[in-house]
Protein backbone atom coordinates (compact mmCIF):
# COMPACT_ATOMS: atom_id res chain seq x y z
CA UNK A 1 0.00 0.00 0.00
CA UNK A 2 2.75 2.21 0.83
CA UNK A 3 4.38 1.47 -2.60
CA UNK A 4 1.74 2.34 -4.26
CA UNK A 5 0.56 5.70 -2.30
CA UNK A 6 4.49 6.79 -3.35
CA UNK A 7 4.27 5.60 -6.69
CA UNK A 8 0.87 8.30 -7.01
CA UNK A 9 3.06 10.80 -5.25
CA UNK A 10 5.47 10.34 -7.55
CA UNK A 11 3.27 10.79 -10.60
CA UNK A 12 2.10 13.96 -9.49
CA UNK A 13 5.42 15.46 -8.47
CA UNK A 14 6.55 14.62 -12.35
CA UNK A 15 3.33 16.23 -13.96
CA UNK A 16 3.79 19.84 -11.38
CA UNK A 17 7.53 19.61 -13.08
CA UNK A 18 6.29 18.83 -16.37
CA UNK A 19 2.97 21.60 -15.74
CA UNK A 20 5.52 23.98 -14.53
CA UNK A 21 7.71 23.60 -17.65
CA UNK A 22 5.11 24.48 -19.97
CA UNK A 23 3.95 27.00 -18.17
CA UNK A 24 7.46 28.74 -18.19
CA UNK A 25 7.65 27.90 -21.94
CA UNK A 26 4.82 28.45 -23.32
CA UNK A 27 2.64 31.27 -24.73
CA UNK A 28 -0.22 32.56 -22.80
CA UNK A 29 -1.61 35.44 -20.05
CA UNK A 30 1.61 36.24 -17.44
CA UNK A 31 -1.19 36.62 -14.85
CA UNK A 32 -2.26 32.98 -15.51
CA UNK A 33 0.89 31.64 -15.11
CA UNK A 34 1.94 33.23 -12.14
CA UNK A 35 -1.21 32.12 -10.68
CA UNK A 36 -0.25 28.29 -11.87
CA UNK A 37 3.06 28.70 -9.92
CA UNK A 38 1.85 30.38 -6.73
CA UNK A 39 -0.88 27.59 -6.49
CA UNK A 40 0.92 24.62 -7.38
CA UNK A 41 3.82 25.96 -5.06
CA UNK A 42 1.11 26.32 -2.04
CA UNK A 43 -0.67 22.96 -2.79
CA UNK A 44 2.82 20.93 -3.04
CA UNK A 45 3.78 22.63 0.54
CA UNK A 46 0.88 21.17 2.30
CA UNK A 47 1.19 17.92 0.49
CA UNK A 48 4.41 17.79 2.01
CA UNK A 49 2.73 19.03 5.85
CA UNK A 50 0.35 16.29 5.61
CA UNK A 51 2.37 13.34 4.29
CA UNK A 52 5.36 14.41 6.67
CA UNK A 53 2.39 13.97 9.17
CA UNK A 54 1.04 10.75 8.35
CA UNK A 55 4.98 9.51 8.21
CA UNK A 56 5.29 10.15 11.90
CA UNK A 57 1.82 8.94 12.76
CA UNK A 58 2.70 5.49 11.00
CA UNK A 59 5.97 5.24 13.08
CA UNK A 60 4.11 6.18 16.09
CA UNK A 61 5.88 9.36 16.79
CA UNK A 62 2.13 10.84 17.99
CA UNK A 63 1.50 8.07 20.65
CA UNK A 64 2.25 10.61 23.61
CA UNK A 65 0.84 9.44 27.07
CA UNK A 66 -0.49 12.09 29.08
CA UNK A 67 1.42 10.67 32.48
CA UNK A 68 4.42 12.58 30.67
CA UNK A 69 2.62 16.11 30.29
CA UNK A 70 5.64 17.68 28.72
CA UNK A 71 6.09 15.24 25.51
CA UNK A 72 2.10 14.98 25.26
CA UNK A 73 1.44 19.04 25.46
CA UNK A 74 4.78 18.92 22.25
CA UNK A 75 2.84 16.52 20.31
CA UNK A 76 -1.05 17.88 20.71
CA UNK A 77 1.20 21.42 19.75
CA UNK A 78 2.60 20.12 16.87
CA UNK A 79 -0.47 18.09 15.37
CA UNK A 80 -2.49 21.42 15.88
CA UNK A 81 0.67 23.47 14.25
CA UNK A 82 -0.31 21.36 10.85
CA UNK A 83 -3.83 22.73 11.19
CA UNK A 84 -2.74 26.18 11.54
CA UNK A 85 0.40 26.06 9.08
CA UNK A 86 -2.65 24.44 6.29
CA UNK A 87 -4.94 27.22 7.71
CA UNK A 88 -2.37 29.93 6.59
CA UNK A 89 -1.74 28.45 3.20
CA UNK A 90 -5.32 28.56 2.93
CA UNK A 91 -5.84 32.33 3.53
CA UNK A 92 -2.56 33.08 0.44
CA UNK A 93 -4.81 30.83 -1.60
CA UNK A 94 -8.21 32.81 -0.94
CA UNK A 95 -6.54 35.56 -1.60
CA UNK A 96 -5.46 34.87 -5.26
CA UNK A 97 -7.50 36.22 -7.60
CA UNK A 98 -8.21 33.53 -10.15
CA UNK A 99 -9.11 34.11 -13.82
CA UNK A 100 -12.20 32.72 -14.79
CA UNK A 101 -10.41 29.91 -16.52
CA UNK A 102 -8.46 28.77 -13.18
CA UNK A 103 -12.12 29.74 -11.23
CA UNK A 104 -12.84 25.42 -10.97
CA UNK A 105 -8.66 24.84 -10.03
CA UNK A 106 -8.82 27.19 -7.36
CA UNK A 107 -11.90 26.14 -5.96
CA UNK A 108 -11.08 22.55 -5.83
CA UNK A 109 -7.50 23.36 -4.11
CA UNK A 110 -9.50 25.08 -1.38
CA UNK A 111 -11.67 22.25 -0.75
CA UNK A 112 -8.32 20.54 -0.71
CA UNK A 113 -6.83 22.42 1.83
CA UNK A 114 -9.94 22.43 3.80
CA UNK A 115 -10.18 18.69 4.08
CA UNK A 116 -7.07 18.30 5.63
CA UNK A 117 -8.00 20.53 8.42
CA UNK A 118 -11.23 19.86 8.80
CA UNK A 119 -11.10 16.29 8.70
CA UNK A 120 -7.56 15.09 8.67
CA UNK A 121 -6.27 17.77 11.18
CA UNK A 122 -9.33 17.37 13.60
CA UNK A 123 -8.25 13.25 13.46
CA UNK A 124 -5.34 13.80 14.30
CA UNK A 125 -5.87 16.14 17.56
CA UNK A 126 -8.23 13.44 18.47
CA UNK A 127 -5.74 10.95 18.04
CA UNK A 128 -2.79 12.08 20.51
CA UNK A 129 -5.53 13.26 22.74
CA UNK A 130 -6.82 9.56 23.06
CA UNK A 131 -5.31 7.53 25.35
CA UNK A 132 -6.86 3.97 24.76
CA UNK A 133 -4.97 2.41 22.48
CA UNK A 134 -8.28 0.13 20.65
CA UNK A 135 -9.50 3.70 20.03
CA UNK A 136 -6.43 4.67 19.14
CA UNK A 137 -6.65 2.17 16.55
CA UNK A 138 -9.75 2.99 15.20
CA UNK A 139 -8.76 6.36 14.90
CA UNK A 140 -5.79 5.57 12.79
CA UNK A 141 -8.28 3.96 10.83
CA UNK A 142 -10.95 6.85 10.27
CA UNK A 143 -7.17 8.76 9.49
CA UNK A 144 -5.66 6.30 6.93
CA UNK A 145 -9.35 6.74 5.11
CA UNK A 146 -9.54 10.18 5.31
CA UNK A 147 -5.90 10.21 3.93
CA UNK A 148 -6.97 8.46 0.89
CA UNK A 149 -9.95 10.47 0.48
CA UNK A 150 -7.51 13.77 0.60
CA UNK A 151 -5.22 11.49 -2.20
CA UNK A 152 -8.71 11.42 -4.40
CA UNK A 153 -9.08 15.05 -3.99
CA UNK A 154 -5.49 15.94 -4.82
CA UNK A 155 -5.54 13.94 -7.97
CA UNK A 156 -9.19 16.06 -8.19
CA UNK A 157 -6.93 19.35 -8.29
CA UNK A 158 -4.95 18.02 -11.16
CA UNK A 159 -7.13 17.24 -13.43
CA UNK A 160 -8.49 21.05 -12.99
CA UNK A 161 -5.54 22.17 -12.90
CA UNK A 162 -4.41 20.41 -16.17
CA UNK A 163 -8.16 21.64 -17.84
CA UNK A 164 -7.12 25.37 -16.25
CA UNK A 165 -3.90 24.81 -18.17
CA UNK A 166 -5.55 23.65 -21.48
CA UNK A 167 -7.71 26.48 -21.54
CA UNK A 168 -5.24 29.03 -21.41
CA UNK A 169 -3.71 27.43 -24.36
CA UNK A 170 -0.71 25.09 -22.49
CA UNK A 171 -2.01 21.84 -23.78
CA UNK A 172 -0.98 19.48 -21.27
CA UNK A 173 -2.04 15.29 -21.25
CA UNK A 174 -3.40 13.69 -17.67
CA UNK A 175 -0.51 11.43 -15.81
CA UNK A 176 -1.99 7.97 -15.99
Amino acid sequence: MRYLLKNRDMRIIILTLIISTFALTSCGSNLDFGYNEKIARLFYSCKEKLDESYNKLLEGEYDADKTDELSYEMKLKEVQALSSYIKGIKSEVNALKPSEAAKSFHLTTIAYMTRITDGYGTLLVKYVDEQKKGARQALLRDITDEKAKIAVLADTCLEKQVEFLNKVGIKVAAAQ
